[in-house]
């Protein structure tokens, strides 16, 4: 776990490049420990994700209500 301070993770961006890759921060405020940064969990599968984009049919079979329409006339 690489040891960062809160200063030097605002000024070099490219401290979080390593944490995406896996490597875990600790970023340090007035000396103390302030938060620990980790890298987020990769989705295993993309494939799918955008099926719902085609769909033809309405999200919702109900009308609008009345109330709902009296702001947009």
């Amino acid at each position: 776990m690489k040891t960062v301070t809160l200063r030097s993770l605002r000024r070099n961006a490219g401290l979080l490049d390593g944490a995406a890759a896996g490597e875990d921060l600790l970023v340090t405020r007035f000396g103390r420990p302030y938060v620990r940064i980790v890298a987020a969990d990769k989705p295993a599968s993309f494939v799918g994700a955008g099926a719902h984009l085609g769909a033809k049919e309405a999200v919702s079979p109900a009308s609008i209500p009345e109330a709902e329409w009296k702001g947009l006339r």
